[in-house]
């Protein structure tokens, strides 16, 4: 599909700003460094992203469009739209695989990092992160509803909160600046996540 040229515009923005926190590590940046990146006027960024924490809830909801866009393609079935379906746990393993490769990128890595230590120093920006995780925690939320619909929905949200504590705190620990990833960690992580989502079938759920 052709995409019409202020969507082109915005994709070229995002990639500028992409580049400046994943190659500059700059917690610091301002409108003005992701607008020199795209040679474009801060007017102009503006246009699109009129403060630093919309620029940054752009960058965040791409990434997970693209992560929600893995997932189905491996998959082989829409994955984020909420619909009631099938989910065993072989599904789901290959979801969680689909998502630790992710962690293979050093740039995603590092993208978080910067966006994370933004929002250390910015409240509107923190406001976004913390929506961003509302809506990640939801998405999880839904494939837990669909492999134990009995579940209440507040155990299930319950539950997706210690999934994405467990594979966003890998992302941290694991990093360039953590420990080394092992294949063995990656079977054991996506053990316990299964767990979490569909119980461990040897006890009630």
């Amino acid at each position: 599909m052709t995409m019409s040229k202020g969507a082109q515009r915005q994709a070229e923005l995002l990639d500028a700003a992409e580049r400046v926190l994943t190659t500059r590590g700059n917690a610091n940046a301002a409108l003005r460094d992701f607008a020199a990146e795209a040679g474009v006027r801060i007017g102009h960024l503006q246009h699109y992203f009129p403060t630093r924490a919309d620029l940054i809830r752009a960058v965040l909801d791409r990434a997970l469009d693209r992560s929600l866009a893995r997932l189905s393609a491996a998959t082989g079935q829409p994955v984020g739209g909420g619909d009631a379906r099938t989910v065993t746990r072989e599904d789901t393993a290959r979801m969680l695989r689909v998502l630790l490769s992710e962690q293979d990128d050093p740039a995603c890595l590092r993208l978080f990092r910067e966006i994370w230590a933004i929002a250390g120093g910015d409240e509107q920006t923190a406001a976004v992160v913390r929506a961003f995780y509302r809506t990640y925690v939801g998405h999880v939320a839904d494939l837990i509803a669909c492999a134990r619909p009995a579940l209440p929905a507040n155990r299930r949200t319950a539950l997706a909160e210690n999934v994405v504590s467990l594979l966003e705190g890998s992302a941290v620990v694991r990093s360039e600046i953590g420990v080394r990833r092992t294949k063995a960690g990656d079977v054991e992580m996506v053990r316990a996540a299964v767990m979490l989502i569909h119980g461990d079938g040897g006890r009630p759920a």
